[in-house]
């Protein structure tokens, strides 16, 4: 069965350019990717202290988790950021990082939430996404 998405951004929302406020999906295979923090296959903590590097290997490594389902990150339709210590000043590189991944029409709802800790000592986001494709 074909999959449709359906980006809607409410005019009585706050609609940021780095996700969509509601999405709606139709038909089609659901996929479900937990959590990743930057880390190698053996552990290693990547980008220590940079949490811009640290998003852009997170979502290099979800791209690649998702082409193992036949999605795209156009297929994703929602995503949860945790950020450890998350400030104000954080928003530009996680905006950024959503950009880069999403391009400039295809975001996911997304809620970011802060947290003191990631059970990946030195790890300063965890990212899980919601992904539908066609069955």
């Amino acid at each position: 069965m074909p999959v449709l998405i359906e980006r809607i951004r409410p005019n009585f929302l706050w609609n940021k350019p780095h996700f969509t406020n509601l999405v709606t999906s139709e038909g089609g295979k659901t996929l479900h990717l937990s959590g990743l923090v930057s880390a190698t296959i053996e552990g290693e903590l990547v980008a220590p202290g940079d949490l811009s590097a640290q998003m852009a290997y997170v979502y290099d490594t979800i791209r690649r988790s998702l082409k193992l389902g036949g999605a795209t990150p156009a297929d994703v339709v929602r995503q949860r950021v945790f950020v450890v210590d998350l400030k104000p000043s954080d928003r530009p590189a996680i905006m950024k990082a959503m950009m880069d991944f999403y391009g400039d029409d295809k975001s996911a709802s997304s809620t970011c939430v802060g947290v003191s800790a990631l059970l990946l000592k030195g790890a300063l986001v965890e990212i899980d996404v919601t992904a539908v494709v066609d069955a």
